[in-house]
């Protein structure tokens, strides 16, 4: 599906009816870290694919990082290795569009892990491949392309996929701005049943922030 020259709107309605794309967020050790936690989900439906932390072995958790996703060290015990978790990413994101908030962090700590683990990354190589909602919503506001807003969801990965739906959601409907955002995701949360504690409101801040 080719998507470049679509209005911020048409994309984001054609993203959402198009079965073949997903919505994944990484968490991880650090700004230029490891993966520890990823989540994927169907853009279409909300459907969970892959939600799961991941032990990055010796890899230490900086102090920032933990201070925006409250991950530690002992959460990862007994976790699956970036090997086994790429095995199923790769089967998940076969054939489909990969929509990311700030999709060159995530498909950058991706390609990363990949390289450090001797593993090709095959089709998440592709820039083609991968699609960034930021930039999306950066032109709906006027911002430009190139425009950066943070997106204010609960900076655990499948909260963050949620509100990432969610904003795509109100693209859809023509609505760069936030009001409504955190009712969406919270709509989703409830539809999955999701436990209280797992539920962050998800308002947008629009600041030109990074991620």
């Amino acid at each position: 599906m080719s998507l470049p020259m679509l209005s911020p709107r048409e994309w984001a309605a054609a993203v959402l009816a198009d079965e073949a794309a997903c919505i994944l967020d990484v968490e991880t050790s650090g700004l230029e870290g490891s993966i520890i936690e990823v989540a994927v989900i169907d853009a279409a439906s909300g459907a969970v694919l892959l939600d799961t932390l991941v032990d990055c072995g010796p890899v230490q958790i900086e102090p920032d990082a933990h201070a925006v996703h409250g991950i530690t060290a002992a959460d990862l015990v007994g976790a699956p290795r970036w090997p086994e978790v790429f095995a199923q990413l790769d089967a998940i994101t076969s054939g489909r569009l990969v929509l990311a908030y700030n999709a060159s962090f995530d498909q950058g700590r991706v390609l990363q892990d990949c390289y450090r683990s001797g593993i090709d990354p095959g089709h998440l190589a592709e820039a083609s491949r991968w699609q960034c909602v930021m930039a999306r919503r950066c032109e709906a506001l006027g911002l430009g392309a190139e425009g950066r807003v943070r997106l204010g969801g609960g900076h655990r990965a499948l909260a963050d996929v949620r509100a990432t739906r969610a904003l795509v959601q109100l693209l859809a409907a023509g609505r760069a701005d936030t009001a409504g955002l955190a009712a969406l995701a919270h709509r989703a949360a409830d539809e999955e049943r999701m436990n209280d504690d797992q539920i962050t409101a998800v308002h947008l801040d629009e600041t030109r922030a990074a991620r």
